[in-house]
């Protein structure tokens, strides 16, 4: 009988020690002490978790001025939104202890002492319990201190009246050009009709704006979107349409255990270049989803950017072009106002991502006020090509002495900018063969590239490849 009651005693003194170490719970951060405005820092966490398991939620809160983005996770899904920091476990991993990283950026009009929070939520015993991590601190230093940002204003000698490539950056900015898949692997349209584009706009020198749609019809359940981006940049989500997203090295997934009644389900991430690399990037994608209780895809296909002086070589030299070509989104720059040109019309501009070409206007009694021919409605899927854009209107002039092209044209006004277009195609490797002859001719038109019209309204070419049912060619 002692017997027993010793065991007894020690079994119950076990469990005690097994549910203390499991609340032993111990969170740091090396956060530095003081940073400097505009600057950025890797944060490592460490977690000694002991034997706890299951749904966690590590969550930061961050003062104004001060933002975070993820590195490592460990398998948790990250999101930044109202100065928020959240990792979440839907199970924790299997160690005592674990690292996480994320980078911790300041804004340039960042100062004072700043304070970061946090606090670990679980489950133990059915019941959810926090842990607090002990606060730290920021010096971000004096008010007007000296940021890593230059601010251009329209005082500044260096900025000049000039229009460059990357359709309105002052000179000495970093271009950044988007081409649709320019090369890569080709959408392909999902059984039952889903099918997805994407969509990338730059905001800044180092960063971008990446929209998915996915037009799946009423499908419902399991869905998953998966992106492959370069090596280099990190992906924030913006919008992730109740999916559950996650950023780890190059992928990026929006997860749905139940899809959206809604036909169409559209996704936002911001994606940066870490080190603001120059050169050529390629971002990949599908969407997985479950029809009829089988695993179905709709692949989007490759979108291609250039990031710096390859925005311009690749948009500026026909020859080196490939297609379709999407026009080059306008970078966020300092607005600069232009000096007063006295006697002299302002000069035409290529469509963004083309070079500036100065070009003397007639004058107005002899430039000419229509198009070569204004087209008719149309119906359907056509395809045309584009050959050059700007902000002022001209005519055949122009063209033959700039171009030696006189063949027919037609005109668009499309975001803001006079688009001259050409032909008008039911099938896009006839527009894609016209685009190769202006190349070959040697008309030197900054492109050219094709465009897509669904009813007359300007769509990709992705979107009208999948609605009329045609491959892409290079």
């Amino acid at each position: 009988m002692v017997t027993k009651l010793v065991l007894l005693t020690n079994l119950f003194g076990l469990f005690l020690l097994e549910a203390f170490l499991l609340t032993d719970i111990s969170i740091s951060q090396n956060i530095p002490p003081t940073m400097a405005p505009g600057s950025e820092v890797r944060v490592t966490v460490t977690v000694e978790k002991g034997q706890l398991s299951g749904f966690a939620k590590l969550q930061l809160d961050l003062p104004s001025g001060l933002t975070a983005t993820a590195i490592e996770t460990k398998g948790a899904s990250f999101t930044f939104a109202d100065n928020k920091a959240k990792f979440i476990w839907m199970a924790l991993p299997t160690s005592p202890s674990f690292k996480i990283s994320y980078t911790l950026k300041a804004d340039a009009s960042a100062s004072g002492v700043l304070p970061i929070t946090g606090r670990l939520s679980y489950i133990e015993d059915n019941e959810r319990k926090t842990f607090e991590i002990p606060a730290a601190t920021v010096d971000m230093g004096a008010p007007g201190q000296v940021s890593a940002v230059e601010v251009v204003t329209e005082e500044d000698p260096s900025a000049e009246d000039l229009v460059s490539a990357a359709g309105g950056a002052p000179v000495g900015q970093v271009m950044m050009a988007v081409i649709d898949q320019a090369s890569g692997v080709a959408p392909i349209q999902g059984p039952g009709g889903v099918i997805g584009t994407r969509t990338i706009t730059p905001v800044t020198e180092n960063e971008m704006l990446v929209e998915v749609i996915v037009r799946k019809g009423d499908i419902r359940g399991f869905g998953k979107l998966q992106e492959t981006v370069p090596v280099g940049f990190t992906a924030l989500e913006k919008n992730s349409d109740e999916a559950i997203f996650t950023a780890q090295e190059r992928i990026v997934k929006f997860v749905w255990l139940n899809l959206p009644g809604r036909p169409e389900v559209k996704v936002v991430y911001k994606l940066r270049a870490n080190e603001r690399p120059e050169g050529e990037y390629t971002i990949d994608g599908e969407f997985g989803y479950l029809l009829n209780d089988e695993t179905q895809k709709a692949v989007l296909g490759s979108s291609k950017f250039f990031v710096g002086p390859k925005a311009m070589e690749a948009l500026a030299a026909p020859a080196a072009t490939s297609e379709p070509v999407k026009e080059l989104a306008q970078v966020e720059v300092p607005v600069v106002t232009p000096k007063p040109i006295v006697k002299e019309e302002p000069a035409v501009t290529e469509d963004p991502g083309t070079a500036a070409v100065p070009v003397k206007t007639a004058p107005a009694a002899q430039r000419p006020t229509t198009p070569s021919r204004i087209p008719a409605p149309e119906k359907g899927v056509t395809y045309k090509v584009q050959i050059t854009a700007a902000h002022r209107e001209v005519g055949r002039a122009y063209f033959t002495a700039r171009h030696r092209y006189s063949g027919e044209f037609q005109i668009e006004r499309h975001q803001g900018w006079i688009k001259y277009v050409t032909g008008g195609y039911t099938n896009y490797s006839e527009a894609r063969d016209q685009r190769v002859q202006y190349v070959q001719a040697g008309h030197q038109f900054p492109g050219p590239f094709v465009t897509a019209y669904n009813n007359g309204e300007r769509i990709t070419v992705q979107q009208a490849l999948m609605i009329s049912n045609q491959k892409w060619v290079q």
